[in-house]
C-alpha cells in the first residue's frame, strides 16, 4: 500500500511539474514610466476659467487605471477626458487624489479595454528603443514635477513642470501669462517665451546647472532657509 501511494505521489508530482513548465507566464499589463498627456475635468467644461485643459504626466498606466502628476486635482468621482501620447483619448473619473496628482479609473467597454491593453504592450516595447534627445540643451523630466509659479504681479499659482532643460522649462498651470511676461518658477526667474497647447514655455534669464535645476525649481521650505 505504501509503495502504491508513493508511486501515485511521484505521478502527481511529475504531472504538476509538466503543467508548471508548459503554463504560459502571465504578462504584466501595466506600463511603468513617464508618459505625457493632457486632461479636461468635467467641472472645467462648465466654468468660465481661462485655462481648461492641463498637461499631465502618467507615472504608470494599465487598462484599468493610471497614476498621473497634474497641476489641478479634481474631486473624487469627477469625470474627465484624458489624452496620452500614442494611446489616444480615454474617458474615466478621478478615483482618488494623490500628493502630486491623482489616480484615474478608466470607463471603458471590454473591447476598448482590450485595445488599450494592446497599445500599452506596444508602448512597453517602444520604450526599449527610444531615440536620444539631440537638442543643444537636453530636456529632462523632473522626479517631482509640482512647483510654484510666481507671475509678474506677484500672484503665486501651483503648476506642473512638463519638462525642463538648463535654458528653460515648459509649464502647465491654471494661468496664461502673455509672451514676454517676467515670471519665476521656484527660485529661477525668466520670461514667457511662447505659448504651448496646454501651457507655456519659460526661458531662464541665465543658463542653470542641470544637476541642481530640480532643487531650484521645486525648493522645499527647508531649502529656502
Amino acid at each position: 500500500m505504501l509503495r502504491r501511494q508513493t508511486a501515485g505521489s511521484h505521478a502527481m508530482t511529475s504531472l504538476y511539474s509538466q503543467t508548471s513548465q508548459t503554463a504560459p507566464a502571465k504578462s504584466d499589463p501595466r506600463f511603468i514610466g513617464d508618459l505625457m498627456g493632457s486632461y479636461l475635468l468635467e467641472s472645467r467644461t462648465k466654468s468660465l476659467a481661462t485655462v481648461r485643459i492641463f498637461a499631465c504626466r502618467a507615472r504608470s498606466i494599465s487598462p484599468d487605471t493610471a497614476v498621473v502628476d497634474a497641476p489641478v486635482i479634481g474631486k473624487p468621482g469627477e469625470s474627465l477626458t484624458v489624452t496620452f501620447d500614442t494611446l489616444g483619448i480615454l474617458r474615466g473619473h478621478v478615483q482618488r487624489p494623490l500628493g502630486s496628482g491623482f489616480v484615474i479609473a478608466f470607463n471603458l467597454s471590454p473591447d476598448q479595454r482590450n485595445g488599450l491593453a494592446s497599445r500599452i504592450a506596444w508602448l512597453k516595447q517602444r520604450s526599449l528603443h527610444q531615440v536620444q534627445d539631440r537638442r543643444e540643451y537636453k530636456r529632462v523630466l523632473p522626479r517631482a514635477p509640482r512647483a510654484m509659479l510666481t507671475l509678474g504681479d506677484g500672484q503665486q499659482v501651483a503648476c506642473m513642470i512638463i519638462d525642463m532643460s538648463a535654458s528653460g522649462v515648459a509649464i502647465s498651470a491654471d494661468a496664461s501669462p502673455p509672451v514676454g511676461e517676467v515670471v519665476a518658477i521656484g527660485e529661477v526667474a525668466g520670461r514667457v517665451a511662447r505659448l504651448l497647447p496646454h501651457g507655456f514655455a519659460v526661458q531662464f534669464d541665465t543658463v542653470q546647472p542641470l544637476q541642481q535645476l530640480e532643487k531650484l525649481l521645486t525648493p522645499k521650505p527647508d531649502d529656502q532657509g
